[in-house]
């Protein structure tokens, strides 16, 4: 059996990696770290839920000194993801010398620039934001000799190629880069050509090989009863933690609107949303276990969950790579997983039909009752789990203001943008009174 210690790490690295129950190093990992450790340049095709993180983050710690300047950069699509790397790495040095910091837009530039002022020794960001510090000029990356490229597949997907090569471009040319994607796109290639040196290329758990322990289904159902089948689905199947992707931000706040009128506990998740917020919804989401979670692709990349039960496709997603990165999001470390996909149309069962070929999976047209479900869910006063919304007690707060000035003698005429407008009645037993 291969050990972390079989991996020539640190001692002290591989007490700490035990510690927090990394007792045996996964595919990923065991042909990674060798590899890096000896300075060789990588690219690992390998799918979420793998271990990949672990995998550069070990050879990364294990290098930094004690200088409090940036030594290694990882490049990452989402917020989240960040998020999650930086605490992953302040996990794997609780003692050490590392000095970490995440940088993303959707929060305070200012408190970045501050915090890159007092000395750190590994960057973690966005590409957008990252390029922002390296246009002030507060963020010097003269003295990297680590550079990763974490999801490449997904930032590329986003848009985040020229500014990746804007990035590559400043860094030192003599420097270790690290790329790890699901997939090899001919601007994965190009990347890899023109940025990297004689590259060590690694291949773990194809996305055959991850999809193939999860049961997937697949339902036809017309456009206006999507959201009944939802309704009916989630009283169908095993209740336990449950993504519901949507294609759209829009989408999502209409679909999560819709289940809390049914009755369902459920969290929203999408860019439009502040960093706090979303740090709020994932904590929640982390916490209770029948929490369902709706939420688009890219705000989805960095959810590091366990025991996610189901996955849903509300919309069929845009591509296979979606496809992958939506349904391994359950079914981890060797555990059961179901995936379900909504269609409403002919046109979309081909679809699945060409995707259920491209990944050698086997995906179960099934059907469902309705009955009992309503297009238009029942308002509820107050959903279940939660408080009440601001708008309702907005609501209860204007309706006691009317019968207040009803009964001081004056009638509300109608309401505006700007605000309610009054007109005031001579009350022979009150004196005039303006609100």
């Amino acid at each position: 059996m291969k050990t972390f210690e079989n991996l020539n790490i640190a001692p002290n690295l591989v007490a700490t990696v035990e510690a927090l129950g990394y007792l045996e190093p996964t595919e990923i990992q065991a042909k990674a770290i060798p590899e890096l450790l000896k300075g060789h340049d990588l690219v690992g095709l390998s799918q979420t839920g793998t271990g990949k993180t672990l995998a550069f983050l070990l050879p990364i710690i294990s290098k930094i000194t004690d200088e409090r300047y940036p030594q290694a950069l990882i490049l990452c699509p989402t917020r989240e993801l960040a998020e999650q790397i930086l605490l992953e790495a302040k996990k794997l040095s609780p003692k050490s010398n590392v000095k970490a910091i995440a940088i993303f837009g959707g929060t305070d530039i200012q408190r970045q620039i501050y915090a890159i002022k007092r000395g750190v020794n590994l960057v973690i960001g966005t590409p957008g934001r990252i390029l922002d510090h390296i246009r002030r000029k507060t963020l010097k990356l003269g003295l990297i000799n680590t550079v990763v490229l974490d999801e490449a597949d997904e930032m590329l997907n986003m848009g985040f190629l020229p500014d990746i090569q804007s990035i590559l471009s400043v860094v030192p040319t003599e420097r270790q880069t690290i790329m790890f994607s699901a997939t090899m796109s001919k601007d994965i290639s190009s990347i890899a050509t023109r940025f990297m040196r004689s590259p060590v290329r690694i291949t773990v758990g194809t996305p055959n090989a991850t999809i193939a322990s999860i049961k997937q289904t697949y339902f036809i159902c017309p456009k206006d009863k999507k959201k009944r089948t939802l309704n009916a689905l989630l009283r169908e199947i095993p209740r336990g933690r449950t993504i519901v992707f949507c294609n759209t931000k829009k989408m999502v706040d209409s679909v999560e609107l819709y289940l809390k009128k049914s009755g369902f506990m459920v969290l929203a998740l999408h860019g439009d949303m502040p960093q706090n917020v979303r740090r709020r919804v994932m904590n929640e989401y982390k916490t209770e276990i029948n929490n369902i979670l709706v939420t688009t692709d890219i705000a989805a990349r960095g959810i590091d969950v366990a025991d996610i039960l189901s996955v849903i496709n509300f919309d069929l997603p845009q591509n296979n790579e979606y496809y992958i990165h939506r349904v391994g999001r359950t079914g981890r470390a060797g555990k059961s997983g179901s995936a379900y996909t909504l269609l409403n149309s002919p046109e979309q069962v081909a679809e699945i039909k060409e995707i259920e070929k491209k990944t050698k999976s086997h995906i179960t047209p099934s059907t469902l009752s309705l009955e009992g479900t309503l297009d238009s869910a029942p308002t509820r006063s107050k959903p279940v789990g939660k408080k009440l919304n601001l708008k309702s007690r907005e609501k209860r707060a204007l309706a006691f203001g009317k019968e207040k000035r009803q009964r001081a003698g004056v009638k509300i005429v109608g309401h505006s943008k700007i605000g309610t407008k009054k007109r005031t009645i001579r009350n022979p037993h009150k004196s005039k009174i303006h609100f």
